[in-house]
């Protein structure tokens, strides 16, 4: 499995702007075959901050995403122009996994 994450700073109060212009590529990366899922946060404490979490069966899945047309267009799309900067991203190979575990404090 792979795990990314994508931390994406907003133009200040373009937050729910940002989420209707993506909800068609997020529509489409959860559809993909190899996609485990795909959601988006806000932070509690920055509104004009998302968080993507998204993971894929494994590299090769994640390979495909980014070849997609979804993803090329997302790239360039209508969603691009409420991003301040350039996004952070965490991308972990994890293939000893296959999904969540349980937490085990609880």
């Amino acid at each position: 499995m792979i795990y990314i994450t994508v931390k994406k700073k907003l133009k200040p109060g373009t937050a729910d702007a940002y989420l209707a212009a993506s909800q068609a590529y997020t529509d489409a990366t959860r559809a993909e075959p190899g996609n485990k899922f795909y959601e988006h946060y806000r932070s509690v404490d920055d509104p004009d901050t998302i968080l993507t979490i998204e993971a894929f069966d494994d590299a090769a899945a994640g390979e495909a995403h980014v070849a997609s047309d979804h993803f090329q267009q997302g790239v360039d799309g209508d969603a691009k122009q409420y991003i301040a900067e350039r996004p952070d991203i965490m991308y972990i190979d994890a293939a000893d996994r296959d999904g969540w575990d349980k937490m085990s404090e609880f």
